[in-house]
């Protein structure tokens, strides 16, 4: 019989509506690995209470006409320190905020419970998020389960490895700066960053709403071992409400048939790109070829300015207002980091710098929007080298960090334009316009099959 912790989310739900699984042994199966393998992997900061979780889920096996069509039903998710889990522990990856539990649950992951999921567990990031690995001060770090000694990539890195390891179906992430598609491109998993504003983001603890810069660069997305996974999470938690001001109704838009001209762009960002991941890159471009697309290299309008417009804004909001509430609490080797990378670009004192530097992207936003529509998708690499070793960005001089960010561009811009990616688990992804995720899934459809399939880590 197959392992329940290697099947898929939509297999896994399409056995249990069968009845060849039940949700108890689905969930039974995915708390004994994380207790197996997550010792040394160490993506989890709280698995769920044993006990009480599998009462749950042994209701719900007691109940199953009545959760006829739940989308989800028994698939395992896990799910970021960001999020909200009534009881469970929300610490950011600080030690001051280690105990401290949340009030309620974050709108996203309420509606993957009532669309049938049962969470695992809340997984680790970096101290409030702002790193490309998952190094925290209160959990240590986060290991990549297909290799211990290399990075599991950040800040959605807990979630990035406790997929790769089959110890979740699904994670529920973040990402303001890559921080889905970088550990999603580390692991070797499909990972999804939406547009802002399709998942609402509400938050139970202070603080409850993002700085300016943040809220428009930042979305809500998922972890998967399939770009189908991907679609069905999607579907369960987007749509608008009340306490997300800035969320949306969206309408889902058909996908224009194919031939769809694509642009390929690696290094017009001003990326460092090593010749491995370019490989990889002309590698998917010939499968999207083949599957009737029109690759073309080509750039939107100032494309080397963007990933430094994205330091600029979210520099300067991290420097003037984020860092000099968390510094108090920040272990010594994140705030070094943040202190690093975000000094890079912050912008001189008072409101017109940075109110330039927004209307500056407004420009940016509505030239690349003309642009799209003759080059509806983007396909890049995601991070600009292969998966680095555990401590790749520990105390790096400043020279350093400026190469790490130069490495990390193909990702930024992405946040910069507010658009939506499908992270390929090769490392390579396909950015489509605002709200049109079906484009980048149906392209990411079209050359699945051809890459390597996506197994779980640690088996053995």
């Amino acid at each position: 019989m197959t392992d329940p912790c290697a099947l898929t989310a939509s297999h896994l739900a399409a056995r249990v509506r069968a009845r060849e699984l039940s949700r108890e042994e689905v969930l039974a199966a995915h708390l004994d690995r994380v207790a197996a393998i997550d010792g040394d992997v160490r993506a989890f900061i709280e698995p769920v209470e044993r006990a009480s979780a599998l009462a749950r889920a042994r209701a719900a096996d007691g109940a199953g006409a009545e959760r006829a069509g739940l989308p989800l039903d028994g698939v395992p998710v896990s799910l970021k320190d960001h999020f909200d889990v009534e009881g469970m522990r929300r610490t950011d990856g600080v030690r001051a905020f280690a105990q401290r539990r949340s009030p309620g649950t974050s709108v996203a992951v309420q509606r993957l419970i009532d669309g049938g999921a049962t969470v695992v567990g809340k997984t680790n990031q970096p101290d409030f998020k702002v790193r490309w690995n998952t190094i925290s001060d209160v959990h240590g770090a986060t290991r990549n389960p297909r290799d211990l000694s290399l990075s599991a990539g950040g800040s959605s890195g807990g979630d990035a490895a406790a997929v790769a390891a089959g110890m979740a179906a699904v994670g529920l992430g973040t990402d303001l700066g890559g921080s889905i598609r970088v550990p999603a491109s580390f692991c070797g998993v499909w990972g999804l960053r939406t547009t802002p504003g399709q998942v609402p983001d509400v938050r139970l603890v202070e603080p409850r709403y993002p700085t300016p810069a943040a809220a428009l660069f930042s979305s809500i997305g998922v972890l998967a071992r399939s770009v189908d996974d991907l679609k069905l999470v999607f579907d369960a938690v987007r749509g608008p409400h009340p306490a997300d001001p800035l969320s949306v109704a969206a309408a889902v838009d058909a996908v224009a048939p194919t031939p769809r001209r694509v642009a390929r762009l690696c290094g017009q960002a001003g990326a460092t790109v090593t010749p491995e991941v370019e490989a990889r890159l002309d590698r998917t471009c010939a499968l999207l070829a083949d599957a009737g697309y029109e690759v073309v290299d080509a750039a939107m309008p100032a494309a080397e300015r963007l990933p430094e417009l994205w330091g600029a804004l979210a520099g300067t909001e991290m420097k003037r207002v984020a860092l000099p509430r968390w510094r108090p609490v920040m272990g010594e080797s994140g705030l070094q980091h943040a202190e690093e990378l975000f000094g890079l670009f912050e912008l001189e004192d008072g409101v017109a710098p940075f109110a330039t530097a927004m209307a500056e992207r407004l420009a940016h936003a509505a030239a690349t929007a003309e642009w799209m529509e003759d080059h509806p998708l983007v396909v890049s690499p995601v991070a600009g080298m292969a998966t680095p070793a555990l401590d790749f960005d520990e105390h790096l001089p400043t020279a350093a960090v400026r190469d790490l960010f130069d490495r990390m561009r193909n990702a930024l811009w992405v946040n910069l334009l507010g658009l939506p990616a499908v992270a390929l688990p090769n490392g390579i992804q396909l950015v489509a316009r605002r709200f049109r995720e079906a484009d980048a899934f149906a392209a990411a459809t079209a050359v699945a099959d051809a890459l390597e399939p996506v197994t779980i880590a640690g088996a053995d």
